[in-house]
């Protein structure tokens, strides 16, 4: 009798739960984040003693004879462009190039006023989105393409998953930038 009576108590807190983790997920809501368009934000101040920072690294796809298995590109305050290549069987390629502080200053200015800021932090599939979804499945792998800008003390970076034109939904300032940089 009290086997049948904990086996019932125990039936019934499994149901309990399992009710529960079904309504859970039925009233769950998903909130998105708000894109805040550049409009909103103060405009980070850019003078001669602001510190800049640009980087842009990956966006490509990791395959080949000869896979490239870092690409980056890292733009400093004092007009350093420092550029790293590194391929799995040739080795690494690293760049210095050097511009001039007013050209570091007009690029930052440039991504600043285009919406850096204020775009997603990523840019992902659709969870709709097939052909999205199995792009990141299939060979070559993609490498997330990663965009960050240092103005003074605001700092902020990009991630899109798949950076393909028509697979992942990223705003066209952001194209822009990139072609830019």
């Amino acid at each position: 009798m009290i086997c049948r009576i904990t086996y019932n108590i125990k039936t019934c807190l499994l149901m309990l739960s399992l009710l529960v983790v079904i309504s859970s997920e039925c009233t769950r809501q998903i909130s998105q984040k708000e894109e805040i368009s550049s409009s909103k934000l103060p405009l980070q101040e850019i003078d001669s003693k602001t510190l800049i920072e640009i980087s842009l690294a990956g966006g490509g796809f990791y395959g080949g004879i000869n896979p490239v298995t870092e690409n980056k590109k890292l733009i400093k305050s004092n007009g350093e462009i420092l550029v790293n290549y590194k391929q799995l069987y040739t080795g690494d390629k690293e760049e210095s190039l050097s511009t001039s502080r007013e050209k570091v200053e007009e690029l930052a200015g440039f991504i600043r006023d285009h919406g850096f800021f204020a775009m997603k932090d990523i840019y992902d599939c659709d969870t709709l989105n097939k052909e999205c979804q199995d792009r990141k499945n299939h060979y070559p792998p993609s490498v997330p393409l990663k965009i960050s800008l240092t103005i003074g003390n605001s700092t902020k970076e990009i991630i899109v998953t798949v950076y393909e034109k028509g697979i992942v939904n990223y705003p066209e300032a952001l194209e822009l930038i990139v072609n830019t940089i």
